[in-house]
């Protein structure tokens, strides 16, 4: 009998987890937004409806790919630090975004940019590590 493989990730676990959390605050977000609204489908031409809407999806269309690379690394051995660092950034940049889409500013929204930045960031040099991981 084969006895099966099991590959463990538990820094990565911790942001995903800590991100799922985030994700479930944003939904959440959302739905007293439309609840206050009447809205029951899209933001009904509310503003501030479609700036809960947008912080949401934004932060879901960035963890996933991060959170994939992170576990790519983790799996071929990258160090705890540099994980844990590719883990606060991305956490502490979502949460930047989120806070700069439904607390407004000036047009120049500085929390939002670091926010985006931060997520590229990640999924570039993590992307990077394991490009030069596997040469």
């Amino acid at each position: 009998m084969e006895t099966m493989n099991l590959v463990s990730v538990p820094v990565t676990a911790l942001y995903a987890a800590l991100c799922g959390f985030l994700i479930i605050a944003l939904a959440a977000n959302v739905v007293r937004y439309r609840l206050g609204k009447k809205v029951s489908l899209g933001d009904g031409g509310h503003e501030d409806v479609n700036r809960a809407i947008r912080a949401h999806g934004n932060t879901i269309e960035y963890i996933p790919l991060a959170l994939i690379l992170m576990a790519l690394l983790e799996i071929n051995g990258a160090g705890n630090t540099s994980l844990h660092l590719y883990g606060i950034v991305l956490l502490a940049g979502r949460i930047s975004y989120a806070y700069g889409m439904l607390v407004p500013h000036s047009s120049i929204n500085q929390a939002r940019q670091i926010g985006v930045l931060s997520s590229w960031i990640v999924i570039v040099a993590t992307s990077i590590q394991l490009l030069v991981s596997s040469l």
